[in-house]
């Protein structure tokens, strides 16, 4: 760095220092590119070791599920079904019991009412309260033995003949739909209690599962992790990057400034040597090689 002031070589030493620091980082954030890279793909192969096990545990609960939403939706085809047989019904007692207030009461009309007040407190039991299905089933039977003596009751009463007959025609059209709704309630809480079933075995694929899941979804959160260090990594290499470049650019015309200086400095000096192998010369003297080549490379041997 012949003929640089000091400014120049200072300038020229901090310029290039600044770049090998550059230089040194950026070869460790391409070191630590690969290592996240590396260990994310150990992570990604952990991860993919548990999931052949993972396959058919989904295959399994994928299955119940089916199974028991399919239930459920049939439960829910069935309680319409009985709510729309045990409103009609509703509706024919309401008939029937007007038309039976124009026949006239006996003591076997005033024991009809009694049953027919312990089966409506019964079938709104059923209806509004949870129970269990031993329960119901002990409530089902009590209606059913209760709607028995209605019947017998019903039958037992002496109403006059034509009115009687249209009362008979309700109190059996309505029996007849309150047997449709007590067939779809019980279809309904069989298949109840097949969905309960079901979903008590998808609680147990779901809790037998449970420690490889949390061992895959770990897995699963390293890999993520490293290949956000190897991002960020990345991120910071391009910045160096560009550090880089403009430290080089920097040096560049550092160095093109000192060669034209230097250039500059040369070709004065050529001409000063000229100017004295010209006055040698002159006065007879014998020139020196470098004063030959001086004359040479300016005004010539004329």
């Amino acid at each position: 760095m012949t003929g640089q002031s000091a400014g120049e070589k200072d300038q020229y030493a901090e310029l290039l220092e600044r770049l090998q620091k550059v230089q040194a980082a950026m070869r460790a954030c391409v070191r630590a590119v690969k290592e996240a890279r590396s260990r994310a793909w150990e992570w990604r192969a952990r991860r993919d070791e548990l999931r052949p096990a993972e396959s058919g545990f989904q295959d399994q609960l994928a299955e119940q599920r089916s199974k028991r939403d399919e239930l459920n939706t049939e439960v829910a085809r069935l309680k319409r079904l009985r709510n729309q047989e045990m409103d009609r019904a509703r509706a024919l007692r309401e008939e029937w019991e007007a038309l039976r207030k124009t026949l006239g009461g006996s003591r076997e009309v005033a024991s009809l009412e009694d049953l027919q007040q312990r089966f409506q407190a019964l079938e709104w039991q059923q209806q509004t309260t949870s129970t269990s299905i031993d329960e119901e089933r002990a409530i089902l039977a009590e209606m059913e033995r209760l709607n028995e003596a209605m019947e017998h009751a019903a039958k037992a009463s002496s109403p006059t003949k034509g009115r009687a007959e249209d009362a008979e025609k309700l109190w059996q059209e309505m029996q007849a739909t309150r047997s449709r709704a007590q067939e779809y309630h019980e279809q309904m809480t069989a298949l109840v209690e097949e969905a309960q079933q079901k979903h008590q075995a998808i609680l147990d694929l779901s809790q037998a599962r449970g420690p490889n899941q949390t061992e895959e979804q770990e897995a699963h959160r390293q890999y993520v992790q490293c290949l956000q260090e190897a991002d960020e990594m990345r991120d910071r290499l391009d910045q160096l990057g560009e550090q880089e470049g403009a430290l080089k650019k920097q040096l560049d015309e550092l160095k093109s400034r000192r060669g034209a200086d230097r250039a500059e400095r040369e070709q004065k000096a050529l001409e000063k040597l000229a100017e004295q192998a010209r006055a040698k010369r002159q006065a007879g003297q014998k020139l020196t090689m470098q004063e030959l080549r001086a004359l040479l490379e300016t005004t010539g041997l004329d």
